[in-house]
């Protein structure tokens, strides 16, 4: 993600696209611990390149990979994304327990339900609008792509990018001690 937004937003040569700026750079299977609780990584690219599954016992929490069953999945037309990497990614979560907990990052309440940001594999196969089960790969690609085709930028993603491939970081300041944020002319 470092490579491909560091070239869009044109970060120069000094801007390090090595994954330095961050704590620890997790690859799949990965194990580690927060507390005494194992946890581990399961790459599920397809929204973007580097997105991550982290599983902690019976919960596992799905980042931008899923959505709430009534609000499908995540869009797959970023920089890097690919809605059949993503349906295969979202297939190796749905194969966790069918009681697994999963905990989304977003939730756009379809219809005007309240906000809600837990469910589970069983849910999500049984009632998933885009990858319940029966949902096949090229269904989905079809369906995926459409919807992606209609949609905007989210509002904040220009900057939102710039600050996370930093690692949460803002820009290192200029000469005089200022700090900016680059506006794209052209889309992603």
């Amino acid at each position: 993600m470092q490579e491909v937004f560091g070239k869009i937003f044109n970060e120069g040569s000094e801007f390090q696209r090595d994954g330095s700026q961050f704590d620890r750079l997790f690859k799949d299977g990965d194990t580690y611990t927060i507390g005494g609780m194992t946890a581990f990584a399961v790459l599920t690219p397809g929204h973007t390149p580097a997105c991550m599954t982290h599983v902690i016992g019976n919960a596992a929490f799905v980042g931008d990979t899923l959505f709430m069953p009534d609000a499908g999945t995540a869009r797959a037309d970023f920089p890097g994304g690919d809605a059949r990497v993503l349906y295969r990614s979202i297939k190796r979560v749905l194969a966790l327990p069918p009681e697994t907990r999963l905990f989304m990052c977003h939730d756009y309440a379809p219809r005007g339900r309240p906000i809600k940001w837990e469910t589970t594999v069983a849910e999500e196969r049984a009632h998933n609008i885009h990858v319940r089960d029966g949902i096949s790969e090229d269904e989905f690609v079809k369906v995926r792509t459409a919807r992606d085709a209609t949609l905007a930028l989210p509002e904040l993603i220009i900057p939102s990018i710039q600050v996370n491939i930093r690692g949460g970081n803002l820009p290192e300041p200029d000469a005089a001690g200022k700090r900016h944020l680059k506006v794209l002319i052209n889309e992603l």
